[in-house]
């Protein structure tokens, strides 16, 4: 036993010896363990998050209708996300998100890095994300408080844009002291749904103004602006005024009123060429885990598709009339079971456009957020 004991000493002190005689040699103090590069460790472990959406519906739209959706008349899994997220140094985030999205293929939703210590206090972030642009563009769909994504926005811009490029966020300096936010991207000419191979860029600006709102609430309000090739075949310009207010009449009941517009300047597309959508949303947090919202989404019909470039467009546009409006009202209710699950109910009635006939739908929402990296709102 002595002797095993003996040559188990033996084969530490080894390594130990030469450890400290390579630290003598460069100089360092006995003792101090360095990684392989100054100022990145070892191992790399980032924090994991899981996140998802289940719902299920029911629409007053009988099987004939063109609108109706089999798949949507399901309980199903909308929505699934893998987040990977870490520092790599002082200067440099990183995140990797994954979607897993409901009958599809998964794929690479945002791979970026961040450098946030550039020089003026200027934010660059590289790679693939969701750009800021409007109010509701960052937020994924399970992070919404309501059921969907207002047809408002996602009659133009889907679930929302993903940029691939680059996007720097900065303050915005100015004599009177306002609190002055600019963020500008530059990203791939396939940013607002161009299908067709281009080597045209897509580039997107936002100027946001915040402050305190009545003391303890905050005002939130600004413009976004995108410009670059369009889904229709040609170019585009979307512009998205958007307006915010929270309200703590006490602790524990808050009011917060959103309102946010879109409007799709497009070429080639004669009477269409304009559009105008816009949409309000009022939430009262009337006690600490419950909710209740009311959506009235107002949108003009994006149009239907002209033949100068068959094949190119999105789902999103097939069969829309050429002329219209259509307004949804969305009363629902909310319930935090916890931070990171909540359970949703949400009646909508949408008025028809044209010869359509009004379409009425129930539903039921539960989404989770496994980690600290994708909070739910």
């Amino acid at each position: 036993m002595h002797r095993r004991f003996a040559i188990l000493l033996c084969l530490l002190a080894v390594p130990a010896a030469s450890f400290a005689a390579d630290q003598q040699s460069a100089g360092l103090p006995e003792g101090l363990i360095t990684p392989s590069i100054p100022g990145v460790p070892k191992i790399f472990l980032p924090d994991f998050g899981i996140a998802g959406d289940l719902a299920y519906e029911r629409s007053s739209l009988p099987k004939t209708d063109p609108r109706y959706s089999a798949s949507a008349q399901q309980p199903r899994l909308r929505d699934g996300q893998i987040v990977a997220f870490s520092p790599i140094d002082p200067y440099v985030n990183a995140q990797l998100s994954v979607d897993l999205p409901e009958g599809g293929v998964a794929n690479v939703e945002e791979a970026w890095l961040y450098f946030d210590k550039l020089p003026g206090g200027v934010g660059l972030r590289v790679g693939k994300f969701k750009p800021v642009f409007g109010l509701l563009d960052e937020t994924d769909t399970f992070q919404l408080a309501m059921l969907d994504r207002p047809r408002a926005l996602a009659d133009y811009i889907g679930d929302g844009l993903n940029a691939t490029g680059a996007q720097a966020d900065f303050y915005v300096p100015n004599p009177w002291g306002m609190n002055l936010k600019a963020d500008l991207a530059a990203s791939r000419g396939d940013t607002l749904g161009a299908t067709r191979a281009t080597t045209d860029l897509t580039f997107l600006g936002t100027l946001e103004y915040s402050r305190d709102f009545m003391g303890s609430g905050s005002l939130q309000t600004g413009v976004s602006a995108a410009q670059g090739p369009s889904p229709y075949g040609d170019w585009e310009t979307l512009e998205d005024p958007y307006l915010q207010i929270q309200y703590p009449q006490t602790p524990r009941k808050v009011w917060t009123w959103s309102v946010e517009g879109l409007f799709a300047q497009r070429r080639r597309l004669g009477s269409r060429d304009a559009r105008q959508s816009v949409y309000t949303f009022l939430d009262y947090n009337f006690a600490l885990r419950y909710h209740a919202g009311f959506l009235v989404d107002f949108t003009q019909a994006p149009g239907a598709l002209d033949t100068a470039y068959p094949g190119t467009f999105p789902d999103a546009f097939t069969g829309a009339p050429n002329t219209g409006t259509s307004v949804s009202l969305s009363p629902n209710f909310t319930w935090f079971l916890s931070d990171n699950t909540r359970l949703r109910a949400q009646f909508t009635h949408t008025t028809p456009l044209g010869a359509e006939r009004p379409d009425e739908t129930a539903s039921l929402q539960a989404t989770f957020s496994l980690g600290n990296l994708k909070q739910l709102n």
